[in-house]
C-alpha cells in the first residue's frame, strides 16, 4: 500500500505534517459553487494524467454534498468532469470520465490537481418566495414555482 502512495504524484510531492496548502480561493469556489456557475481553472499544480487535456473553463451541472465535502459534476465542451476536495494537503482534484467501447461512462479517473476561481464575480441566486432563502437546486426552483418549498415542513 505504501508503494502505491509513493507513486501518486499528488502525494509524493508533499512532506507529512506541513501546513495546509489548499488555495483559499479554490476552497471558496468548491464550498459556494452551485448549478450553472462557470468556473475557471487558474493553475495546474500536478498533472496526474499527462496525455489528457485540462479544460480552461467548466460549468457546474450538479452539486453533491457528501460527508467528506462537496463534489461538483461539471461539463466542458461535451465532456464530463468531477471536482473534489481531497483534504488540506493538496489542491482540488479534477477527474475526467473514462468511456468504454460501448460509449458509456465506466469510471472517473484522476486528471489533475488544480486551483480554480469563479469565471465572473460570485453569482447571486434568486430568493425563494416561500422560505426567503436562495434557490440553489433544481428541486428548490421547481417546488417554489408551485408554491411549496423543500426547506419548510409543509
Amino acid at each position: 500500500m505504501s508503494g502505491q502512495l509513493d507513486t501518486d504524484p499528488a502525494v509524493a510531492r508533499r512532506e507529512p505534517h506541513e501546513e495546509p496548502v489548499t488555495n483559499y480561493d479554490s476552497k471558496s469556489v468548491i464550498l459556494r459553487a452551485e448549478r450553472h456557475d462557470r468556473i475557471r481553472v487558474e493553475n495546474t499544480v500536478t498533472n496526474i494524467s499527462p496525455g489528457q487535456s485540462i479544460p480552461d473553463d467548466l460549468t457546474v451541472v450538479k452539486r453533491t454534498s457528501t460527508y467528506f465535502g462537496p463534489k461538483l459534476v461539471m461539463e466542458s465542451a461535451g465532456s464530463n468532469y468531477l471536482l473534489t476536495a481531497p483534504g488540506p494537503d493538496s489542491q482540488l482534484v479534477l477527474w475526467h470520465t473514462s468511456e468504454g467501447p460501448d460509449g458509456f461512462r465506466n469510471e472517473w479517473a484522476k486528471l489533475a490537481e488544480v486551483t480554480v476561481a469563479f469565471e465572473e464575480d460570485q453569482p447571486q441566486y434568486d430568493l425563494c418566495p416561500v422560505c426567503g432563502e436562495p434557490m440553489k437546486t433544481l428541486e428548490h426552483e421547481r417546488e417554489a414555482a408551485f408554491g411549496s418549498c423543500p426547506n419548510t415542513d409543509s
